[in-house]
């Protein structure tokens, strides 16, 4: 049987001001796939509102840019699964082995 794991991203796109940008600090979430992934687990992204999550700026730029960042986004694929994430009413806790929460600094804010 298949191991499979939630991984927990932000839907907060700025601080409490909304021209200081803030969202998923994207590698906190690439690095973790890439382990999870050539381990064979499945996973399944949700967040605390569903539906989009945003991307920290400062995180999509060198040195925070990292290859598994670029892979991700360059993969129209696995950018869709942070257009439609779930929410958590739509998941079912027993279905999951594990669960991952991604770090960054919006996180604070919604989870």
């Amino acid at each position: 049987m298949t191991k499979r794991i939630l991984d927990v991203v932000t839907n907060v796109a700025h601080y409490d001001d909304p021209s200081h940008p803030t969202g998923l600090w994207l590698s906190e979430l690439t690095h973790a796939w890439q382990v999870f992934e050539q381990r064979g687990f499945e996973q399944t992204i949700v967040s605390p509102q569903g539906g989009h999550s945003p991307l920290e700026p400062r995180s999509l730029k060198f040195p925070n840019d990292d290859a598994t960042a670029r892979a991700s986004r360059a993969d129209p694929a696995r950018m869709a699964l942070l257009e439609h994430t779930a929410r958590p009413d739509e998941i079912d806790p027993a279905d999951f082995d594990a669960i991952y929460f991604t770090g960054g600094h919006a996180v604070m804010f919604d989870f």
